[in-house]
């Protein structure tokens, strides 16, 4: 057992060794400033040996985790009282009569006496002093006799005191990780009185000593209000072996109170020559307790003033409010916000817009908070407000007047109107106008109305004016059209030529046109259905000069949404260049591109090619096992309508097209378009069944 102790004893010294000699080497650097802000989880640790005070900003309010050492020059002191529930496992013995003792930690209570544990702890900049003391009182009745043959138990009263002073210097203070250099000393005093079982034979005897230590402490916070401790010492003196481990979770309840919870092993290992004391144990358990913190110095609140300029304005005037920030502290975030009518900023100038304001004083606010990103002003000592205050002064709004000449206009006649504007404040104008009907053109103080597409009757005609400021005025005219002659009888075009327009779906292969080549994309099988609509829709035209035609591109759902609304311009531009090149009048034909709106479902897909009149039944089988290929080429496509009649493009997608493996981007056929008959769709399918 002793030689397992000792073993584990050189690791944790050659570990603490360690990791004292490395991070030397960031002790070098200079210590951040520390935080103001509400208590982190520092302000607990106390709660236990080892566990580290608090700083004066963090006994304040919000701060990095443990930044002791940061802040300089005020004292802060954390006192906690905690509670040990230990089990004790060892040798204990006095004048020869040693007995082995074992106290689980479930009998704990039936064995401790009494205990008054208390820990306190001073720091000053990155010096670190925790002091620790325990009394405890135990009474154990079922020892082992080890030399008193004869004898079945040793009732052992023990009563022993522990006071633990270090001092230390803090070597790494970071946000995420902090550690402590610790070296001090551990003064024991023992109070052992066994009594023999059965014979009642009894010795007592007490002893004291001192050993030296030398140790660390690791701090890793969780946040504001939690925190790891792992710490450790080991040393030797009167002792052979003396060392101890703890382990802490610490948490703020508020900035000034804090509970912690852990684990403690303590290992003693005392035999003095002489053998007439012997204390060698491990007491190891539960540790639990509160701390209260006090001391340090509280943080100095930032302050602001606030400016505006210029403080008198009229309505429309731009008004710049400025804040200037005092006592901040440059590792922290600082966040500004305004309040105020018509008020934007979130720096440390604002923007008010006073077109809207009426004439009078007006007051602008700003907050300054400070803390670490997303929790600034989290304390009052982060905040500071400050205001500002400007005067709108009134402002007189121009006025105007307007007349048009002639009054009295045929279809398609001009008159001239002439507008007046006056601002009081003699501010520069500008003029517009505005017709109920026709057109109206000019910018300056006089206008050309044209009636051209007015309907007959009285038109108003409106003429505005208004000033750099954001004001306006505007007033009224009018003229009269005359009534055109009644136009003849329009034609009406037969059912029969409407019925025979053969309106059918343009479809494309994918990202077709290009961008770099939009006069291309159109397969062979495609133009030809272009053809035949130019020159069925050139007829109707014949008959009815107002048809019109609209074209609707579409794209499939692969691609950005940018992308694609782009695609579908380009494939109804192109589609309608094809028309118009075959004769159809560009003014007869309207587009529209969705992009990858209105995409077609895959049970809308599915009844398609169920209704397809093209598709015998085994194709149809054989297409719908690609059904997912399907509904994609048939989302690239643009429809085709004739405006005014319920005429619409045929939606069943060209199979049976010699082109239709490169419609849906299969390999293309190594066949002209002149010899594939019906055979192209069974072609077309077999190439999906070899590719899929």
């Amino acid at each position: 057992m002793n030689l397992h102790r000792k073993n584990f004893c050189l690791l944790l010294v050659a570990a603490t060794l360690t990791v004292l000699f490395c991070t030397s080497v960031f002790a070098q650097g200079t210590a951040e400033l520390a935080v103001a802000g509400p208590a982190a989880a520092a302000t607990a640790a106390p709660a236990i040996p080892d566990a580290p005070a608090p700083t004066a900003d963090q006994a304040a309010g919000p701060a990095s985790q443990y930044p002791t050492g940061s802040t300089g020059g005020d004292w802060r002191v954390g006192i906690s009282i905690y509670g040990w529930f230990p089990g004790l496992h060892g040798t204990v013995g006095a004048l020869g009569h040693n007995a082995s003792i074992h106290v689980p930690f479930s009998d704990v209570f039936h064995t401790l006496k009494g205990i008054i544990p208390i820990a306190v702890e001073a720091d000053k900049g990155r010096f670190v002093m925790p002091v620790d003391f325990l009394w405890m009182k135990l009474g154990v009745d079922n020892g082992i006799p080890i030399n008193d043959f004869g004898q079945t138990s040793i009732n052992t009263r023990l009563t022993q005191s522990i006071l633990t002073p270090k001092v230390g210097y803090r070597l790494l203070d970071g946000e995420h990780l902090k550690f402590d250099a610790l070296g001090g000393i551990r003064y024991w005093y023992l109070g052992l009185s066994n009594t023999l079982e059965p014979s009642g034979l009894g010795n007592s005897r007490s002893v004291n000593w001192v050993d030296g230590l030398g140790g660390g402490r690791f701090i890793l916070p969780f946040g504001e209000k939690a925190a790891m401790t792992v710490a450790g010492d080991a040393g030797a003196g009167q002792a052979n072996l003396d060392y101890q481990v703890v382990g802490l979770l610490n948490f703020n309840v508020t900035p000034k109170f804090g509970m912690a919870m852990g684990w403690r092993y303590l290992d003693v290992d005392y035999k003095p020559t002489t053998n007439q004391f012997v204390y060698d144990t491990v007491t190891s358990g539960a540790v639990a307790g509160f701390s209260f913190n006090f001391g340090g110095k509280p943080p100095v609140p930032p302050t602001a003033s606030c400016s505006a300029s210029p403080r008198q304005v009229f309505p429309g005037d731009q008004v710049t409010v400025t804040a200037t920030p005092e006592g901040l502290n440059p590792k922290l975030n600082t966040v500004y916000t305004w309040s105020g009518d018509s008020v934007t900023g979130n720096g440390t100038t604002a923007s008010v817009n006073t077109a809207a304001q009426n004439p009078g004083t007006y007051t602008v606010r700003g907050t300054l908070k400070e803390g670490k990103p997303g929790k600034e002003g989290e304390r009052p000592w982060q905040v500071a407000d400050c205001s500002a205050s400007y005067n709108v002064k009134e402002f007189e709004p121009p006025t105007v007047s307007c007349s048009a000449a002639p009054t009295d206009l045929k279809p398609g006649d001009s008159s001239t109107v002439t507008v007046q504007g006056v601002s009081p404040q003699n501010r520069p104008l500008t003029y517009s106008y505005q017709a109920s009907g026709g057109t109206i053109s000019g910018s300056g103080t006089a206008a050309t109305y044209s009636s051209t597409g007015a309907s007959a009757g009285p038109v108003q005609i409106t003429c505005g004016v208004s000033d750099d400021k954001g004001h306006s005025a505007t007033t009224t005219t009018g003229v009269n059209i005359q009534a055109p002659p009644p136009p003849p009888p329009p034609s009406v075009p037969s059912p029969e030529l409407v019925a025979r327009l053969s309106l059918h779906s343009i479809w494309f292969a994918t990202a077709q046109p290009t961008d770099l080549h939009p006069e291309g994309g159109l397969v062979e099988s495609q133009q030809a259905t272009l053809t035949s609509l130019a020159t069925d829709f050139k007829s109707y035209l014949q008959l009815k000069p107002d048809g019109r035609l609209t074209l609707t591109g579409h794209t499939d759902p692969r691609g950005t949404p940018e992308y694609n609304q782009k695609l579908s311009e380009r494939r109804v531009a192109r589609a309608k260049a094809f028309l118009v090149e075959r004769g159809v009048p560009e003014a007869n034909i309207d587009t529209q591109a969705v992009g990858e709106e209105h995409q077609f479902s895959k049970d809308e897909v599915k009844n398609l090619i169920e209704t397809n009149p093209d598709l015998t039944e085994e194709q149809r089988k054989k297409v719908l096992r690609q059904l997912n290929t399907i509904v994609l080429a048939q989302n690239r496509r643009v429809d085709v309508r004739l405006n005014g009649t319920n005429q619409e493009s045929a939606l069943h997608y060209p199979f049976n097209t010699a082109d239709s493996a490169t419609l849906l981007d299969l390999k293309k056929l190594a066949q002209r378009p002149d010899q594939c008959m019906p055979q192209c769709l069974a072609i077309g399918l077999a190439v999906i069944s070899l590719v899929f």
